[in-house]
């Protein structure tokens, strides 16, 4: 067996192995610019530009309606805000000013502002603006190609079979174009968890490593490849060994992303759904998730103007009657200055996550606090609903959120309103909320443990920096402690406890989940069919007869962690790999 393997960072779980497709890159798939032969037409080569845009916008709108009828209207975002580009003064706009001012042709004056814009947004030192690169160059790429750049490498994805797709950067374009159905999992040198590419592979439940810069080419010479999509690593299969490999897949001819029927029949545990917009909700239905877990807001509040009371009602009951009998789960507005929000005219902040964001905005905001409260009392008449506080760091804050509540309650029913049963929860995410769990226990009916601000507030690492990605890690021993703390500080008080961040939708992570008692995971949808089948393979007895919750809190680092909970991974149980 050849035991060389590179170390990425896991972007989609799941494991996968087979032969692999070399997806060009985008300087290599289409970017040959023609020269001029003769004298140039500046209103010739507008034109071109103009009736390329069109081109690139209609393409673009393509994937939009695909991505929203597949997936819901989160993910379509991604491509309304690649059409938005075409329209952008300091893009588009700055392309037609060249052509006019410089006489260059459309092609060149397209390439340049591409690369400057590249070029400036690679100078900055924040992660999210440097994810945006391939967006840049992805909407450069189609309209190139639309303005007629040769191809200097038109290989197509195979005719037939599955296969790994290999590739340097991988654009949501691509990613969308790609027959999904036959890619077993995608292999990327660039971008990180937050990229475009990475949350489209979890959506459709594509396992994926990305983040390879060591040793690629060595490792993208190979004809076979095999991965982890949870723990980030991948390795070269020999000929021998994929061809065993292939033999035995078509011998089991087995997808696990078809066994959503697969009921965890052995826990009394809830799978639901992480959403962000009415949309979704068909995701919801078409994965069976148990409800939803989180219902972000954010959606309503990411434009020019606020949303009315009235809006409000209609997105959260358009979710809750679709989702019935089961529960929605709504989480209050959780954004602060890391997005943009115009309508909000958020502060600029040096440290925006550790600044005015969640709750704290809310409560300089009473009035914008109020009416989402007031729109989700009048929705929850339309079926099982909780609100779950974002972000609360102290018991202080806690009841300040649930007077605001009460208030608003009062003021729908005086405004002759019906309203229903609503659970009141709050998010665990900041370390100060864990060590208090015993007291803010007694204050709600939930804890929603949000793992990914957990473990960026935890560890002092910013979930969005690959430069310090290493160091940003789910099974840390500190951030395992602190889940352990308040899921039995929840049994204590008789509340029930669920996780809603990334670590919801882990498999690693799920036999220690279960055998602490945890009550809901919550998840991206695509991500259901695979937390089934792990759970289906675990036996609560065995879990505790193994005392792994002891066993994984007596651990100091997250790698002796990873080394039990692998054992994990094959089979089910420990006993698997013990021959007992």
């Amino acid at each position: 067996m050849n035991e060389k393997k590179w170390q990425g960072i896991g972007a989609s779980p799941g494991s996968a192995a087979g032969p692999v497709w070399r997806l060009p890159s985008l300087e290599q798939a289409g970017v040959q610019l023609s020269e001029p032969t003769g004298p140039l037409d500046s209103s010739e080569q507008l034109g071109r530009l103009q009736q390329a845009i069109v081109n690139t916008d209609q393409a673009l709108a393509q994937y939009e309606e695909q991505v929203r009828s597949e997936q819901g209207e989160e993910l379509a975002q991604i491509f309304a805000a690649h059409r938005l580009l075409l329209s952008d003064p300091a893009f588009t706009g700055e392309m037609e000013l060249r052509i006019k001012e410089r006489q260059l042709p459309a092609e060149k004056a397209a390439r340049q502002v591409a690369d400057e814009a590249i070029a400036m947004l690679s100078s900055l030192n924040d992660p999210y603006f440097r994810e945006r690169i391939v967006d840049i160059q992805d909407v450069a790429h189609q309209l190139i190609q639309h303005l007629g750049a040769k191809n200097q490498n038109n290989e197509q994805f195979p005719a037939s079979g599955q296969w790994i797709v290999v590739a340097e950067e991988l654009t949501p374009a691509q990613t969308i174009s790609l027959p999904k159905e036959r890619v077993l999992a995608f292999i990327v040198r660039k971008g990180g968890k937050t990229s475009h590419a990475a949350i489209l592979a979890r959506t459709y439940g594509i396992p994926a490593v990305v983040g390879l810069n060591s040793g690629w080419n060595e490792l993208s010479a190979a004809v076979g490849m095999k991965l982890d999509g949870t723990a980030g690593w991948v390795q070269a299969l020999s000929a021998e060994e994929l061809n065993h490999v292939q033999d035995k897949t078509k011998s089991q001819d087995h997808d696990p992303k078809q066994d959503t029927e697969l009921e965890a029949s052995r826990f009394d545990v809830i799978l639901a759904a992480n959403i962000g917009n009415p949309a979704d909700r068909t995701l919801v239905k078409r994965f069976k998730a148990s409800g939803v877990g989180l219902y972000r807001t954010e959606f309503l509040f990411m434009g020019e103007t606020l949303p009315s009371e009235e809006e409000q009602v209609a997105a959260y009951e358009a979710v809750i009657r679709e989702c019935a009998p089961h529960t929605t789960v709504i989480r209050t507005l959780d954004i602060g200055g890391d997005k943009k929000a115009p309508a909000l005219h958020l502060p600029v902040e040096s440290n925006p996550f550790l600044g005015v964001r969640a709750l704290r905005l809310c409560f300089r905001d009473p009035e914008l606090f109020g009416t989402q409260l007031r729109a989700i009392w009048r929705a929850s008449a339309a079926g099982p609903v909780a609100v779950m506080f974002p972000m609360i760091s102290n018991l202080e804050e806690l009841r300040k959120a649930k007077e605001y509540l009460a208030a608003a309650k009062e003021t729908v029913l005086q405004q002759g309103y019906t309203v229903g049963e609503l659970q009141v929860g709050m998010m665990i995410e900041v370390p100060a909320a864990a060590w208090l769990a015993g007291k803010l226990a007694f204050e709600v009916d939930f804890f929603s443990i949000g793992t990914n601000d957990l473990i960026q507030y935890t560890l002092a690492v910013d979930r969005e920096n690959h430069e310090v990605a290493e160091l940003y890690q789910p099974y840390h021993p500190a951030v395992l402690g602190m889940i352990a703390q308040v899921t039995k500080a929840a049994q204590a008080a008789g509340i029930w406890t669920g996780i809603c961040g990334e670590a919801g939708g882990d498999t690693l992570l799920a036999p220690f989940f279960m055998a602490l008692g945890i009550d809901e995971l919550s998840m991206s949808p695509g991500l259901l069919p695979h937390m089934r089948q792990k759970l289906a393979g675990l036996d609560q007895a065995q879990l505790e007869q193994s005392k792994l919750v002891e066993r994984i809190l007596d651990c100091a680092t997250a790698a002796e962690i990873l080394a039990i909970l692998q054992v994990y991974d094959e089979g089910g149980h420990e006993y698997a790999n013990k021959g007992s």
